[in-house]
Parts: C-alpha cells; sequence; structure tokens
C-alpha cells in the first residue's frame, strides 16, 4: 500500500506532466512576398507561445493583408499533414473587443469568422485561425489561452521574425541609435486628417512598397491598406482610420 507521501509525489509528477512548453515544430521559412521569416511552434497555450516567440527573437505573427494571411494558412494550417489551429499575435486582453498585435503594430486588416469575435464566457482574449477541414477555414476566432480546440486539435503558435536590417528607398543615417529622420525618395505626404492619416506618392512609383513602424528603434513592416489612384494627379492615395499614436512611414524599393 502506497505512504501518503508516495502518492502526493506520484500527483506532483503527473502534473508536471501535464505542463506543456512552446517549442519549434518547424524550421525557419521565409515568405518571398515580404522576406519575413516565420517558423511553427508545437501545440501551447497563446501565452507560452507568445513567450517562446519572443525568446526566439520575434512576436507572434502579425497579419497586415490577405497575401500574407493566406501564406501562413497554406504553409502552417495542414503543416506535417496534420490539422492544426494557428495562434497569431492579436488578443484583446487590455480592453474587451479593443484588439492589438503582440507586435505593436497598428491593427489594419482582419478576418473574422462570422459572429466573431464573441468572447463566449466573458474569456476569450486571443485569436488563432481555423484549420484546413473547418467549415471556416482560414477565418479567425478568438479563444481562451488553451492547447487544444473542443475536438481535440492542437492550438499552434505561428512565430515571424522580422530582419534587422531591410534597404530604404532613400537614405538612412543611424535610425536605431539616434533617430535620425529619413529623407524619402520619391516624395511621401503625410497629412492628418480627423484622425486619420492620409498618405500620397507619386505614381511613377507604383513598384515600392508603403511601411511603417511605431518606434524608430523597431524594423519598418508592410502593413495592410487599400491604395486608390488619381491618374489626373498623378499619384497614389492611402487613408489609414485606425492609426497608431505615433507612426512612421517609408517606401521601399524591392
Amino acid at each position: 500500500m502506497a505512504t501518503t507521501a508516495t502518492r502526493l509525489i506520484f500527483a506532483s509528477c503527473l502534473f508536471l506532466a501535464a505542463v506543456v512548453q512552446a517549442r519549434p515544430l518547424s524550421p525557419l521559412i521565409v515568405n518571398p512576398n515580404n522576406h519575413h521569416s516565420y517558423l511553427l511552434l508545437n501545440a501551447a497555450t497563446w501565452k507560452d507561445s507568445e513567450a517562446e516567440a519572443v525568446a526566439l527573437g520575434g512576436h507572434l505573427a502579425t497579419i497586415r493583408n490577405r497575401s500574407e494571411e493566406d501564406w501562413i494558412f497554406k504553409t502552417f494550417g495542414g503543416y506535417g499533414g496534420n490539422q492544426h489551429l494557428l495562434w497569431i499575435g492579436l488578443s484583446d486582453t487590455a480592453k474587451k473587443f479593443h484588439f492589438s498585435w503582440s507586435s505593436g503594430e497598428s491593427v489594419s486588416y482582419a478576418d473574422w469568422a462570422p459572429g466573431e469575435p464573441n468572447n463566449v464566457g466573458n474569456a476569450e482574449d486571443f485569436v488563432a485561425i481555423y484549420y484546413p477541414n473547418h467549415d471556416q477555414r482560414n477565418k479567425w476566432n478568438d479563444w481562451n489561452d488553451r492547447v487544444s480546440d473542443p475536438i481535440g486539435l492542437p492550438m499552434n503558435g505561428v512565430v515571424e521574425i522580422i530582419p534587422s536590417e531591410t534597404t530604404n528607398a532613400g537614405s538612412v543615417t543611424n535610425i536605431a541609435n539616434n533617430l535620425v529622420a529619413v529623407e524619402i525618395n520619391p516624395t511621401l505626404i503625410i497629412n492628418n486628417d480627423s484622425g486619420s492619416i492620409k498618405l500620397q506618392w507619386p505614381i511613377s512609383a507604383t513598384n515600392y512598397l508603403l511601411e511603417a513602424t511605431t518606434n524608430l528603434s523597431q524594423p519598418f513592416t508592410m502593413f495592410g491598406y487599400s491604395e486608390t489612384t488619381n491618374t489626373d494627379l498623378g499619384i497614389y492615395s492611402v487613408i489609414i482610420t485606425n492609426p497608431a499614436p505615433q507612426m512612421f512611414f517609408r517606401l521601399l524599393k524591392p
């Protein structure tokens, strides 16, 4: 017959065995469209997955547009021949239904499943993409902090690591260290209009990409936006309706 001490030790071992830590499941894979590196973590909670992403030099993935979403889903949704729900870096832990990216980037794109987010049980703070065989595949849902969904499919974090150096369309001098202003060529015009930001640049720069950051000590990255074209004036225009309190922009030649 086991003693009380033996039973307590056995119970402690069972508890430790149940703790799941996030670890890389895939190698780094580069998205050829934005040149960011991604990898898939094993099944773990959103919080543990984000902590591992930070330890690896990134965050859970920020999704800025449809192209990035589709690439992440196709690359990792069925990774290894298995179905995965994909944790991304979106959460509303600070204020309900005010979602923000763990990377600090402005939220300018979303792809919620119908009726989502709904915060069932007042406890769904974290966002994952549905798996390929779900009838809402590639759509987003809010979840509580969990390791698997109700039918037992794993919740796997997608880590995004952004290269520390990119090539600017103009010239940059010691931005990270001294916060020196960026000289942008071609001209990028930025206006603040009733709480929105309006950006314009010449049609002649049709092959340039617009990037932003909220902190000049952090890399510039792509984000979701829609262009309008005025051929008479020869300009592209973009309006950002939900800007961060501070944003810096640049045009990047691929």
